[in-house]
């Protein structure tokens, strides 16, 4: 069992979790109607395992990588036959580094992300706001292909 847990560390073990949601609306005046815009942004905590353990009289060097990289989906309506859905992520969000195993929960990562929830929300309020241009782009196509159709 040693043998395997020190091949996962070598090999660079990925353990990911998920975190709490977060969740944003807004309206958008366009010439074909409102578009009303639903975001859902999700977390995903990824940990990388670097290191080796100390052996007898030699110092630990273990310590648990972890990066937070944020998922929003979003669904937009004109109306009940205009809808667009869109997925985008952007990595890396926050990063860090815990000393010790990945697998403990002591080592306080759960606790460094919620305190940067703000950064988070920050990152997923920019992520909407570039996406406003994206769905003015897809109610403009929609609306002339209702309009030649």
């Amino acid at each position: 069992m040693k043998t395997f847990a020190f091949a996962g560390l070598a090999a660079g073990l990925m353990l990911a979790m998920p975190a709490q949601a977060m969740e944003h609306s807004t309206v958008i005046e366009h010439p074909a109607g409102q578009i009303t815009a639903d975001y859902t942004g999700a977390t995903r905590v990824e940990m990388k395992q670097v290191g080796s353990a100390g052996g007898a009289g030699r110092a630990s060097s273990l310590r648990c990588q972890w990066s937070v990289s944020l998922s929003v989906e979003r669904q937009a309506r004109v109306s009940a036959n205009l809808q667009a859905k869109r997925s985008m992520v952007r990595d890396d969000v926050i990063t860090g580094s815990s000393p010790g195993w990945c697998s403990e929960r002591g080592n306080g990562i759960d606790r460094v992300v919620e305190a940067r929830r703000e950064d988070l929300r920050s990152a997923m309020m920019a992520m909407v706001a570039q996406d406003r241009e994206v769905i003015l782009v897809e109610a403009e196509g929609a609306h002339a292909g209702q309009r030649e159709g």
